[in-house]
């Protein structure tokens, strides 16, 4: 749903729909993880611009920008470890584009690693490097990654570079309204697709899981969703998955 969101989002606004693969962790990292992620997505019909980017090729990126900070002394090293020093008491602010201006003091954040022992970046430093450097001008992701954004921001900062807009999309709810699980017939996407679902019926559904066209209306075509899909009409609150439905 996520990978949809941004995708019809690219879309509506003439941009491009970059697809990054975060593998830096070899041991979550597999290649049957990956072929079913793109079998979902070209399915789905949801093609990506360019080449696939994986973040396990820019190792040396993500090193010369840890360095950099160490030796401008707003970094540290932790043993083999290099790690962002957080100044506390200072309060970051940004704008999100579906939940306002959010606050975030930094007393509740503590320092961030940058590489880890191995050498391996971590995920929120990673990011920043790659949307910056691929020029992203729009993230739309869960809402569960809110508490990421302020770290992200202050390593925007300490790097001179550019943020992206943010907008985080409520989390997709069971019919009891907690967080979607197996428990409520959440199986991967190849799952519906063998079940007998067809794709176009797929996107419309998980469209309207936070998303409204207005009027009432439920069934669009992709070309239609295209056209309407707009943030301004995403809702605050988690969007259930409801099977029956």
């Amino acid at each position: 749903r996520t990978a949809l969101f941004n995708w019809l989002f690219a879309r509506r606004h003439g941009g491009k729909f970059i697809l990054r693969i975060e593998d830096t962790d070899q041991a979550r990292s597999k290649t049957e993880f990956l072929e079913e992620i793109l079998d979902s997505l070209r399915w789905l019909g949801l093609n990506w611009d360019g080449g696939i980017e994986f973040q396990s090729k820019r190792i040396e990126v993500y090193r010369k920008a840890a360095e950099k900070l160490l030796s401008e002394g707003t970094a540290y090293r932790d043993g083999q470890a290099i790690v962002y020093r957080v100044t506390p008491g200072e309060v970051i602010q940004f704008e999100d584009l579906i939940h306002g201006v959010i606050q975030v003091n930094t007393l509740e954040i503590k320092d961030q690693v940058l590489l880890k022992s191995d050498g391996t970046p971590t995920y929120n430093f990673a990011c920043v490097m790659d949307d910056s450097d691929f020029k992203i001008s729009h993230i739309i992701r869960g809402d569960d990654h809110i508490s990421n954004t302020p770290k992200q921001l202050l390593l925007y900062r300490a790097l001179k570079l550019q943020p992206p807009n943010f907008a985080h999309i409520p989390l997709i709810l069971g019919t009891d309204r907690s967080r979607l699980s197996k428990r409520h017939g959440a199986t991967n996407l190849n799952e519906y697709r063998k079940i007998g679902y067809l794709p176009e019926a797929m996107v419309n559904f998980l469209s309207l899981l936070g998303w409204s066209p207005g009027e009432d209306r439920e069934i669009l075509s992709i070309d239609q969703i295209v056209k309407e899909f707009d943030l301004n009409r995403d809702g605050k609150t988690g969007a259930v998955f409801d099977l029956t439905k």
